[in-house]
């Protein structure tokens, strides 16, 4: 019955792309979980742009932000059938690539040079098989921002405070096993719901980065922010494979163009756009910590030991760390 369900919903899809061709349109759905004005949809309108300019509107792109076609694990899902053609998707991703798990291991990136030349070395372009295994056509990595912690009732001043508290995380092991190690009892949780559950007190905290905590008014229930930066987000930009694949070539090099252009100008508008909602957070009466980063990092040294071999080993961790971001290599661990 579910293969039977596939056929059905591929036979939907190719229908689609038939009729639409027939009226010289192809539409790419881009789902986003982000609002209109966070660096995320402001690429992927300069994608739309680029696309429609330079396929004379034969690619057609629907962006839809705030997760209007459902939370990132159902589009993630929706990628791999077809129905959904883009998206940009951070750690939920691990559960069906499993191979980027080891970029959501805390404390991995000394800044964002060494987060960027990684993801653009080799070792970004490994991954390029992983996810053509599992159904995805991947673009790119987005910069989704280094990541704090909120909380509704106090501020966290060193780990300790951290004690007990329920902090949501995304729906992914290794961020659950990474505040275990700071003493929280983390709660997955889908995005979506994540503003009520604050302003209900249903969880004492959560994870997010300075834009989203913003941009999502997040301050309002949980106006307490502890800058700790225990992980370096990425996002996986991806297109369906089934859909990618059936593209003419000149397609397939205008929408591989577009993504390239889009991936450098939203790093640049996060990272510009990170120390200006800071600023604004303060405006807005948000009380900001600063605790002692090394408490969670020497925490973190469990997390490393539990997950290594589910990761790729110590090496591959080795190679990560010791990148030598200036020279694009790897870094004896002695430089």
């Amino acid at each position: 019955m579910r293969k039977l369900k596939i056929v059905i919903i591929f036979g939907i899809i190719i229908l689609g792309i038939v009729c639409r061709s027939g009226e010289r349109h192809l539409v790419i759905k881009a789902s986003l979980s982000q609002s209109p004005g966070e660096p995320q949809v402001r690429a992927l309108k300069l994608f739309k742009k680029l696309v429609e300019e330079k396929s004379a509107g034969k690619l057609v792109v629907e962006i839809y932000p705030n997760n209007q076609l459902g939370n990132q694990r159902d589009v993630v899902e929706g990628i791999q059938l077809g129905t959904i053609q883009m998206s940009n998707v951070a750690s939920v991703m691990a559960s069906f690539v499993k191979e980027v798990n080891i970029f959501e291991l805390p404390f991995l990136f000394e800044n964002r040079k060494h987060f960027y030349a990684v993801l653009d070395s080799e070792i970004g372009k490994d991954l390029r098989p992983a996810f053509a295994r599992r159904g995805f056509h991947l673009l790119g990595f987005f910069d989704a921002g280094v990541r704090h912690i909120m909380t509704v009732d106090k501020s966290i001043d060193s780990i300790n405070d951290l004690k007990g508290l329920k902090i949501r995380t995304m729906e992914n092991p290794l961020h659950l096993d990474a505040f275990k190690a700071f003493g929280a009892n983390p709660l997955p949780m889908a995005y979506g719901e994540l503003y009520t559950a604050l302003e209900q007190h249903v969880i004492d905290g959560a994870e997010a980065a300075n834009t989203n905590y913003y941009s999502k008014k997040f301050y309002e229930p949980a106006p307490y922010w502890t800058m700790v930066g225990w992980i370096h987000l990425i996002e996986y930009v991806t297109m369906s494979r089934y859909f990618y694949e059936r593209l003419p070539q000149e397609y397939k090099l205008i929408i591989d163009d577009a993504a390239a252009v889009i991936i450098d100008k939203e790093r640049r508008w996060y990272q510009e756009n990170d120390q200006l909602v800071l600023e604004k957070l303060k405006d807005a009466g948000v009380s900001i910590t600063y605790p002692d980063r090394k408490e969670f990092s020497e925490a973190s040294i469990k997390v490393y030991e539990n997950w290594a071999d589910r990761v790729g080993g110590l090496d591959l961790i080795e190679q990560i760390i010791h990148f030598d971001y200036k020279q694009g290599s790897l870094r004896s661990p002695e430089n």
